[in-house]
């Protein structure tokens, strides 16, 4: 039996759109198993939640993208689909982003979901 991880988030970005109350869950390796919308994603049970934006298949050069994204400024709307879906890309998700304009700000991280 794997253990399957369940992670909600306040976005999903996906090639198609921007899901909105995200939960999914994942295998044991770090595959996507589903994903659903549900209305209070962090009041779910046995689930760990992140603030922010949740991103599949990002380069596993994370840190590289984001420093070259925090000096641009551009709209992530322009930057995610350049880079994603990356070979041996990485679940990560971007926190202290601009919600409405989804820009960074001088606030936003990135951080791994899966430990490297």
């Amino acid at each position: 039996m794997t253990a399957e991880r369940r992670i909600a988030s306040n976005l999903l970005w996906t090639p198609q759109d921007i899901v909105r109350n995200p939960l999914v869950v994942f295998s044991s390796d770090g595959r996507v198993l589903r994903v659903e919308q549900c209305a209070d994603p962090d009041r779910q049970p046995a689930t760990e939640f992140y603030a922010g934006l949740l991103i599949f298949d990002f380069p596993p050069n994370y840190g590289t993208f984001f420093g070259k994204w925090c000096a641009e400024q551009a709209p992530l709307r322009e930057r995610l689909p350049q880079c994603v879906p990356a070979p041996q890309g990485i679940a990560v998700v971007l926190s202290g982003i601009d919600y409405d304009s989804l820009r960074l700000t001088s606030q936003s991280r990135i951080m791994p979901v899966f430990a490297e």
